[in-house]
């Protein structure tokens, strides 16, 4: 795909803008057709727009959740180059120039595979699910070609699914595939987030509740879900939601934050907390993802920690030496 029909396609329109404003390109094109920006961008800053291109095209509006393997692992894997020396034997040379063909099926299928920065990003296609069309006249069934990704993150070796949530075992079930490992291992949802991580992680981002969903455990309604009016800012300030879902677990949260990219866009992003993960409302790019991952993982280790702390001191309260 050429980088023109990328940036079109891909990348939001204001950071279409705001790339132009840096390289003092705006006043040359139309900043209300994309298909102008993204072809200025194309033409005059090859280098710019595929890196703005590398940011957005494997990312957007999507759920993203990272696995890590627990149990033994070679550490092999750990290695980027060994990994990519791997797949190239595996599935030949091509699979990082222009990508494989394979017939497909409902089963994802690695097609290609691109490094970026210190990770690989896997494109995976299947078929999805059956559709009817009037074409013709006549009613046809069709099943469109579907396009997801996994980044693998190397030291530690790490699976980051980018599709819906339920996809996560097919995913994992894959890649093990395509590793060649035969036993199950043991899997760590790392964005997998409790209650109290969950709020740790907003007031880390600064981020403003906007929609919530609470399992009730009274009355007669299994689920209630809330949204905040236009006038109000954070529901988790509201005395009122804070009187009515208090004491209430919650089963998804909506909150959106304020993030400035390296470049200069500064953008307003929404992500959605439920109890299986996280995922981006917003067509987002890399360096949001990575903001909050790297967040996930310092709350994550820290409570690890804090839990490790609490064991030991407890070990010592019960040994004979607590007694003197």
């Amino acid at each position: 795909m050429a980088l023109n029909d990328v940036l079109a396609m891909q990348v939001p329109s204001g950071v279409l803008k705001q790339i132009l404003k840096n390289e003092k390109l705006d006043k040359e094109t139309k900043l209300s057709v994309i298909e102008d920006m993204a072809k200025t961008i194309a033409d005059k800053k090859p280098v710019v727009g595929q890196e703005i291109a590398d940011q957005f095209q494997y990312a957007g509006a999507t759920a993203v959740n990272v696995h890590m393997i627990m149990s033994d692992l070679s550490p092999d894997w750990q290695n980027k180059e060994f990994f990519k020396d791997f797949l190239i034997k595996k599935f030949s040379g091509a699979l990082f120039g222009r990508g494989l063909r394979p017939e497909l099926d409902s089963e994802p299928k690695l097609i290609k595979a691109t490094e970026v920065g210190d990770r690989m990003v896997l494109a995976f296609s299947y078929l999805g699910s059956p559709r009817r069309y009037l074409e013709n006249y006549e009613i046809v069934i069709r099943k469109a070609q579907v396009l997801d990704y996994v980044v693998i993150h190397f030291s530690p070796f790490a699976v980051e699914v980018r599709a819906s949530q339920s996809q996560n075992r097919v995913f994992k079930s894959a890649m093990l595939d395509i590793m060649e490992i035969q036993d199950t291992p043991v899997w760590e949802k790392l964005t997998k987030l409790t209650e109290t991580q969950a709020r740790e992680l907003a007031i880390k981002l600064n981020a403003k509740l906007r929609a919530a969903k609470h399992k009730m455990t009274e009355g007669a309604y299994a689920t209630k879900e809330v949204t905040a009016s236009t006038q109000v800012l954070d529901l988790e300030d509201e005395l009122q939601y804070q009187e009515e879902f208090g004491n209430q677990p919650m089963k998804k949260k909506t909150l959106t934050f304020n993030f400035t990219y390296s470049f200069g866009f500064e953008d307003e992003i929404s992500y959605v907390i439920t109890d299986e993960g996280l995922w981006f409302r917003s067509n987002v790019g890399e360096e949001a993802i990575q903001h909050v991952f790297d967040l996930i993982l310092k709350i994550k280790f820290a409570t690890v920690e804090s839990t490790d702390e609490e064991v030991v001191t407890e070990e010592e309260l019960d040994s004979p030496s607590a007694n003197i």
